[in-house]
């Protein structure tokens, strides 16, 4: 009896091993699978429409997790870019914040010099070639000249033309590399009164800044990476005053977006995440369909860098668990062609990767559309993203320049730019000190 229990012990041991085994295998894989959680809004970082949604995302995902078997990569999704900023706040005073995120427009300087961000200078000097990179979407990523975050996606401003208007007036379409004075002349020349009413019904340009001016001339209101601010100068006073000459030939009239698209306005600055959405179908149809328009490089002074541009950018946490896993997956959001290149696909901006935008499918991203022979070619978007600014990363230049938009805009509606510089400058220093 005991010699009969002792096998029938055994040949349930036997068959009951394997199953042992897998199930420690099995647990022992689920216990070392590492969680890597990424912070990411839904929809576009240019507020513009999409439906895309997390599509691009969920594909580096995939091609992540089948590169390491042992990694689950998550995010939470549906959190809106208005809401995200104070999510992630949320989530950084708790301690419980991603080890990967975008970072949340203009956050980028507060996040850097708190902290919450990781120094990447060595990781980067050790594995990517940043001559890659446009120089600006690069820099943008940078806090007191280091890296602390890549650049992901990058939204230039261009200058849209009613190529109708235009033509309807006998003037040549303007081309790549035009002046500033040229601009001023065109819109003299354009902004009239077309039915003899003595009210002037046809206008130059809208939404043409006093900063676009800035930018056109190659100027700042900072100097020494925003520890001074440099607005009671001749240049700068100069540059003002042309703007204002501009703003008054279309008189006393507010203007605005709309008077573009009723094709009232031969000129205004749209970003190319707005050309590229408005203009195929469907929402070419309801935006901008009553007239022929195209998109060229910004006018500037001299051959000097003035587009302006906003770039989206994916940091590190400084508290992340998986500080090599973290900087793997960034790399294959920022510096990765494949994804690059399906970004320029799917979304609306720009790669930030100088390959991927002269590459033949880029030129043939934007050749793709309702555009026909007048579309922006790869070529010229090259050259914008090439001639890119941009602006300064100094924790408090958010505030600073939104009182500076605020005074300035003041000052040009009094007629008083010239005597009010010096005060200006001192209600900006004392908000930079702050």
């Amino acid at each position: 009896m005991m010699i009969q229990f002792k096998k029938h012990l055994k040949s349930i041991l036997l068959l009951s091993l394997p199953i042992l085994i897998l199930s420690v295998i099995g647990y022992q894989k689920l216990t070392s699978q590492k969680v890597l959680w990424i912070g990411v809004y839904t929809g576009s970082s240019w507020d513009v429409p999409s439906g895309q949604e997390n599509t691009l995302l969920d594909d580096v995902i995939r091609r992540f997790e089948a590169e390491h078997p042992s990694v689950t990569v998550k995010y939470e999704s549906g959190i809106t870019k208005e809401d995200y900023s104070g999510w992630l706040a949320d989530h950084i005073v708790q301690g419980t914040q991603p080890d990967v995120f975008i970072v949340p427009e203009n956050d980028f300087n507060l996040l850097a010099s708190t902290g919450s961000l990781s120094n990447l200078e060595n990781k980067i000097n050790n594995s990517i070639d940043t001559n890659r990179y446009y120089t600006a979407s690069y820099e943008a990523g940078e806090y007191n000249n280091i890296p602390y975050a890549l650049p992901f996606e990058s939204n230039p401003t261009l200058m849209c033309i009613n190529r109708d208007l235009l033509e309807s007036e006998g003037i040549a379409i303007p081309q790549s590399g035009w002046t500033v004075d040229e601009f001023f002349q065109l819109c003299q020349q354009l902004t009239k009164d077309t039915d003899g009413d003595g009210i002037i019904d046809q206008y130059g340009t809208v939404g043409y800044t006093w900063q676009n001016a800035m930018a056109a001339n190659g100027l700042s209101l900072f100097l020494n990476d925003g520890g001074q601010v440099n607005i009671n100068t001749t240049p700068i006073r100069d540059v003002l005053n042309w703007y204002h000459e501009l703003e008054k030939l279309s008189g006393n009239v507010s203007l605005s977006s709309s008077d573009f698209d009723k094709g009232k306005v031969a000129f205004m600055p749209m970003t190319l995440a707005e050309y590229r959405t408005y203009k195929p179908y469907p929402y070419h149809v309801s935006k901008y369909s009553s007239f022929s328009w195209s998109c060229i490089e910004m006018p500037s002074k001299s051959s000097i860098k003035t587009t302006e541009m906003k770039t989206s950018l994916f940091g590190i946490s400084s508290q992340t668990s998986q500080a090599n896993l973290a900087w793997e997956f960034l790399q294959m959001l920022s510096s990765d062609e494949k994804t690059q290149q399906s970004l320029f696909a799917q979304s609306q901006g720009a790669s930030v990767i100088k390959s991927v935008m002269t590459s033949q499918k880029s030129s043939e991203i934007l050749q793709n559309d309702t555009f026909g022979t007048t579309a922006l070619s790869s070529k010229t978007l090259n050259q914008i993203l090439e001639s890119a600014q941009t602006s300064p990363n100094f924790r408090s230049y958010n505030n600073v320049i939104e009182k500076a938009d605020y005074l300035i805009s003041q000052s040009l509606a009094k007629d008083s730019i010239d005597s009010d510089l010096g005060n200006i400058q001192e209600e900006l220093e004392l908000e930079l000190r702050k």
